[in-house]
């Protein structure tokens, strides 16, 4: 990510944490708080360290770190980035509340939320 867009990211309220192993950067997640949720912003894992608890170990972090429900929005295609939260206890939302979430809070493309998932923890029906 580009430095302009790192501290554009900051000022809208994204903090950003990361995993190290031996000193060594191997992954990063942005979380953004809006208004009584969280939204993950960002979650990156270095190709060699993927499925080795590191994206996990971040995760936990913030739900340590975080109170109320945590919302991630991701390509419907990306099906191992639904497989790895959907490990971790969140469930997609309905495409009506999908489509509801994504035009309230993101600022994305239309075709980029026809073509995405919004997946919750806990789930919406229990936030």
């Amino acid at each position: 990510m580009p430095a302009a867009e790192l501290a554009a990211e900051q000022a809208a309220g994204v903090v950003f944490w990361g995993c190290e192993v031996q000193g060594e950067l191997v992954a990063v997640m942005g979380i953004q708080p809006v208004h009584e949720l969280h939204l993950i912003r960002h979650a990156y894992v270095h190709p060699a360290f993927q499925r080795n608890g590191a994206g996990g170990a971040l995760l936990d972090h913030l739900r340590r770190t975080t109170r109320g429900p945590m919302l991630v929005g991701t390509w419907a295609a990306a099906a191992w980035a639904i497989r790895f939260y959907e490990r971790h206890g969140f469930r997609r939302v309905s495409d009506q509340a999908k489509d509801r979430l994504l035009r309230t809070f993101w600022t994305i493309p239309e075709r980029q939320v026809e073509t995405s998932v919004v997946l919750a923890s806990p789930p919406l029906e229990e936030a």
